[in-house]
């Protein structure tokens, strides 16, 4: 399957995974940061003693970086919003079931990706307790939308990449991830054009049959 996304933007997008994964627990924050960068530190934490314990484990097995995605971090993703985002008018054009098989798919692509991302990037490298700084909150925090702002350090003497987290308050009064911006370049827009032009040009049951293809190729890949 070919989408028309440019490989310096997929390459973002696939550190943008792994990145999300690594996100740790900052001791220069107090217990009065805002609650939604609050929580992204606290899950970060323990993902990544997760994720430093069974470093090996995942070399060896890379089934257990997707078990471990799937259990620690997916909570913290608002699938469905995200869905909406990637589609836009399109969402409302899809049919109820059409929806339905799009969230669940684009999901699974998510997180195979996070999967493949982690894998390789733990292929060769050790997981860093300083990979990320979080920047002071900006905004709101009586709006359902939010930012959450960080840097990270790659491997070697390479800048910083600015990585920043958009989340939305739910009605059950959750704070999850509905989009991730590498260097200003949104996941959610990225997949827009791609699947937009797939939509116009085949129609949205052809962007789900290559959805679902695509899922069955990550399956098979190797790291």
């Amino acid at each position: 399957m070919s989408f028309s996304i440019h490989r310096h933007i997929a390459s973002k997008i696939i550190i943008s995974y792994c990145l999300m994964c690594f996100l740790l627990l900052s001791d220069s924050f107090a217990a009065s940061v805002p609650e939604p960068q609050r929580i992204l530190e606290e899950t970060s934490k323990r993902m990544i003693k997760l994720f430093i314990e069974k470093s090996e484990d995942i070399r060896k097995d890379p089934e257990i970086a997707h078990i471990l995605i799937q259990d620690s971090l997916i909570t913290k993703i608002n699938f469905e919003l995200m869905s909406r985002w990637v589609l836009g008018r399109n969402w409302k054009k899809a049919s109820p079931a059409q929806q339905h098989e799009f969230v669940r798919v684009f999901k699974a692509l998510v997180i195979k990706f996070y999967s493949k991302g982690l894998i390789g990037y733990l292929a060769k490298h050790d997981l860093e307790e300083d990979v990320i700084t979080f920047k002071p909150f900006r905004g709101k925090i009586s709006s359902k939308y939010v930012t959450v702002r960080s840097f990270v350090k790659p491997p070697g003497n390479a800048e910083p990449v600015n990585v920043d987290y958009d989340l939305y308050h739910n009605r059950a009064g959750q704070w999850q991830v509905y989009d991730v911006s590498i260097e200003g370049i949104s996941l959610v827009t990225s997949y827009r054009s791609s699947f937009k032009k797939i939509i116009k040009e085949e129609g949205m049951d052809a962007l789900l049959s290559q959805l679902r293809e695509k899922n069955i190729k990550l399956d098979k890949s190797k790291a």
